[in-house]
Parts: structure tokens; C-alpha cells; sequence
């Protein structure tokens, strides 16, 4: 995992071969590079970008991945058109300390230098990604059009993108949720695609927002379902 408490992305390795899920913030790069030079790895290490969805907090060094190491990008083929254009950013309540904190992290760490991607691969549900770790999709739309999460599953590991987070971007609250509505395009779909990783055998449970929770995918939908019905 590289990055902060507020966001993180994943590297996964395969015989010296390097996939990054989700590239963080502009800012994150040192933290990227450093990651690499620990394991002895060239930038070139890097053969694939895979993101879980097209905001600019998860794809901020895709494009220079792209370019620098000759990285292949994926997204899934509903926010392949997304990720390659400007994003427009939501309106988000300042007046709450968490998000005013949130928002001035991302600023400090470049989140308006975040370039579209020039070129990405489309990529389907249940496909088996052609890329180091291979990775499995899982579609769980809602948070956007072609958010996914990301199965691993001789490592035990789902990767859930923005799907769940452990870490509320609003409040502060920890545990397995959903994000806060004002991030997710259709909040109703996103509680509902839950049930898509429900099933899931995985014993570490890896979020965009917040650290690593372990336990199982069902139990974290568990939890983020209570945290959604007291809140809705």
C-alpha cells in the first residue's frame, strides 16, 4: 500500500513485474518511486495501471506512468471516456472540519495537476485482468458508472476501490461504509452493488479511503450496510 490515511493505492508484484490499482494524487509520486527503489525495481517495473474508477484522487499518476514507465492503463469501459477528459469535481460541504481537511489535503498534493489519461484499455465484468497479479474484475456501479473492485484471490485480497471505505470522508468514522452521497453519482446503486462482493473468499478487504481492514468481504458489508441504514 503507498500513500495516506485519507487515500492509498496498491502495488501488486509478479516475478519482478509491477501492477499499481489506483495511482493516488500528483503528490504521491515520491511515495511511488521510493515504494519501487525499496524493492530494487525500475520505473519500467511498472508494466500496468489498473483503476478502480475514473477520479482524479485514484488516477493522478496514471498518465505519467503511462508516459515515464510505458505502463498500459485499464479502467472498465464505462469510465474509459471519463478518464480521458477533464474531470469536474462535485460540491462538497466545506462547512463540515473532516471534509475541509480532506480537500486540503487533496489540494496540497496536486489533485487539479491530475492529467486524463491519452490512452486506456476498456475492460468488462468478470474479466481476468492480462496484467501482473492478474486480477479479477468485479463491477459495482454506483460510486460511478464503471467503479469495480478487484479480486486477488491467491492473495486473499479484495481490492474495493471506492465500493466501501473504512475511513468516512465526511465524519471522520472508521469501519467498513459506503462513501458520503455527495461523492457517489447513484448512492442506491452503490448500496446495492454491495451485495456483488459479498461473496467474495478474501481475508483482507483493501480500500481507497481508509487502512486495510481484515476480515472477510461479507462481514465488512455487514458493517457498512448497518452504518448506511443509520444514516439514510
Amino acid at each position: 500500500r503507498v500513500g495516506t490515511t485519507f487515500l492509498g493505492c496498491y502495488a501488486v508484484e509478479d516475478a519482478g513485474a509491477y501492477t499499481f490499482i489506483d495511482v493516488g494524487l500528483p503528490g504521491y509520486w515520491p511515495q511511488m518511486t521510493r515504494f519501487l527503489a525499496a524493492r530494487s525495481a525500475s520505473l519500467s517495473s511498472v508494466k500496468a495501471v489498473v483503476l478502480t474508477h475514473y477520479h482524479p484522487d485514484h488516477m493522478g499518476n496514471a498518465e505519467r506512468l503511462r508516459t515515464q514507465a510505458g505502463a498500459t492503463v485499464l479502467v472498465h469501459h464505462d469510465d474509459r471516456a471519463a478518464a480521458m477528459r477533464r474531470f469536474k469535481p462535485p460540491v462538497y460541504p466545506l462547512w463540515k472540519p473532516p471534509v475541509l481537511h480532506l480537500v486540503g489535503h487533496y489540494l496540497r498534493n496536486g489533485v487539479t495537476r491530475t492529467a486524463p489519461v491519452g490512452e486506456a484499455s476498456g475492460f468488462a465484468d468478470q474479466e481476468v485482468l492480462d496484467v501482473p497479479g492478474r486480477p479479477r474484475v468485479i463491477h459495482t456501479p454506483g460510486h460511478t458508472a464503471g467503479n469495480v473492485a478487484l479480486s486477488l484471490a491467491d492473495r486473499e485480497v479484495l481490492i474495493v476501490g471506492d465500493t466501501l471505505a473504512t475511513l468516512s470522508l465526511s465524519s471522520g468514522e472508521s469501519g467498513p461504509q459506503l462513501l458520503p452521497r455527495f461523492l457517489n453519482e447513484d448512492h442506491d446503486r452503490a448500496l446495492a452493488s454491495l451485495e456483488k462482493i459479498e461473496p467474495v473468499e478474501a481475508r483482507w478487504v483493501l480500500p481507497g479511503h481508509g487502512l486495510p481492514w481484515e476480515g472477510s468481504p461479507r462481514q465488512a458489508v455487514k458493517l457498512a450496510r448497518q452504518i448506511a441504514a443509520r444514516t439514510s
